[in-house]
């Protein structure tokens, strides 16, 4: 697979950001991600949008726990 070097900008702060050819290679040779998907996000916002997704299902499962329910 050739890929060439993307120029991007960050949906969160608008940085621009640079996808690099062996950054891709990663994704999608090793990782198998999907040959259409592209980044969006930079490395720092994806860790706190993980950690935003984290903590918010806690507080969901912490609810379910107090209504008595599995989750």
């Amino acid at each position: 697979m050739q890929v060439a070097e993307l120029f991007w900008v960050d949906a969160e702060v608008g940085s621009d950001e640079l996808w690099t050819a062996k950054q891709q290679k990663w994704w999608y040779e090793i990782v198998k991600g999907d040959i259409n998907s592209v980044a969006i996000r930079c490395r720092g916002c994806r860790k706190e949008e993980k950690l935003r997704k984290s903590e918010a299902r806690n507080v969901h499962f912490e609810g379910l726990a107090k209504k008595g329910k599995k989750p």
